[in-house]
């Protein structure tokens, strides 16, 4: 098991992530972690095609793939790559999109990497395997906000739910309604999230 020691969250998913090249938008590096099992895969350099089908071998049996900005980023280049991977069909969780809605008073954008620090002049930029598990992580604090916030203002999970879940006939005409008063419903345990020691 790949469970959060102090919650005993372990979920069903693959956590992925992509580092893609910048002038050539090709996959340079890739990782995937079971959430369950702690399984990893990871890609560094070879043949592309192969590390893809160990990915994907990786996704069976996970209830959704995971990551941060996954769908904007990491899925469409996995499609391009290999339009024909079975994880593609899985639900798909993006922590990016999470992130408002967990921590409305700190909606920040991207994965903190904490790893990066004092590294940068070293060289090492990215590491798809270490972002992978921040994700998890990442995932694991917002289950928290959400659990916090489903004791102390249900009716505002409620309703995120529902948007998030809305079919598109629903969100244009959520779209063109306002919505005022949001900042005296969120409540505190909502606020800024704390910062974890690494």
């Amino acid at each position: 098991m790949n469970e959060n020691k102090e919650t005993g969250f372990a979920p069903q998913c693959l956590s992925i992530d992509l580092e893609v090249g910048k002038a050539d938008e090709h996959i340079h590096q890739l990782a995937g972690i079971r959430g369950d099992t702690g399984k990893t895969v990871t890609y560094r350099n070879g043949p592309l095609n192969e590390a893809l089908s160990r990915l994907d071998a990786l996704s069976v049996g996970a209830a959704f793939t995971l990551g941060h900005n996954i769908i904007a980023f990491d899925l469409p280049y996995l499609r391009a790559a290999k339009p024909n991977l079975q994880l593609l069909q899985l639900p798909v969780v993006d922590t990016l999109r999470l992130n408002p809605l967990a921590f409305p008073r700190n909606p920040y954008h991207h994965l903190v990497k904490h790893y990066q620090d004092g590294q940068l002049e070293r060289g090492r930029l990215n590491d798809p395997e270490l972002d992978a598990r921040l994700t998890l992580t990442l995932f694991s604090d917002q289950r928290e906000a959400f659990e916090c916030l489903q004791k102390t203002n249900p009716r505002l999970l409620a309703a995120w739910h529902w948007l998030v879940t809305a079919s598109k006939g629903h969100w244009s005409r959520i779209q063109k309604q306002s919505v005022s008063g949001w900042s005296r419903i969120i409540p505190a345990c909502a606020r800024k999230r704390p910062k974890r020691e690494r």
